[in-house]
């Protein structure tokens, strides 16, 4: 009996001693629960990485799909662009043989006089539009033969 308790200590350590043993088993329950929540935890992120990556791999391969589209989309409209400008300026009034146009390049055969033909140059550098990249002039060729079965000319142009 100290401290002006009235209680035997025997009685006074029995009792705290069964505040440590409940203290240590809440511990214990505590830390139980602690693991399960982190294991829970671990394994849920695990998941969402999982998950995350599979996202990921997905929108990079949507996104490759989507530029291949917009790349082919671009090229498609350069031929086209390229057409309408070559139709607008310079198309009429020429019987081609062939008219080949892809992306920025257009290759044209046909049949012209000798003249026609040094008109149809000057008309494509008085547009400023195209570059002209090869001339195949048969009609050179021909009045130093002699030949003339085939008047077939050849320029390839470029758009500026």
């Amino acid at each position: 009996m100290n401290c002006g308790h009235f209680l035997p200590n025997w009685y006074l350590e029995k009792i705290k001693i069964k505040k440590l043993k409940i203290l240590k088993i809440f511990i214990i329950m505590f830390f139980i629960v602690d693991l399960i929540l982190i294991d829970m935890i671990m394994i849920n992120r695990s998941k969402i990485n999982t998950i995350n990556d599979e996202t990921n791999e997905k929108i990079i391969l949507l996104k490759a799909n989507a530029d291949e589209k917009a790349k082919l989309h671009s090229n498609n409209t350069e031929t086209l662009n390229t057409f309408l400008k070559f139709e607008e300026d310079i198309y009429k009034n020429i019987d081609f043989k062939s008219l080949n146009i892809e992306k920025r390049n257009i290759d044209i055969k046909f049949n012209i006089k000798p003249v026609d033909f040094a008109a149809f140059i000057k008309k494509i550098e008085d547009t400023n539009k195209f570059n002209i990249t090869y001339i195949n002039d048969s009609h050179k060729d021909d009045s130093l033969s002699g030949r003339s079965d085939d008047n077939s000319s050849e320029i390839r142009l470029q758009v500026k």
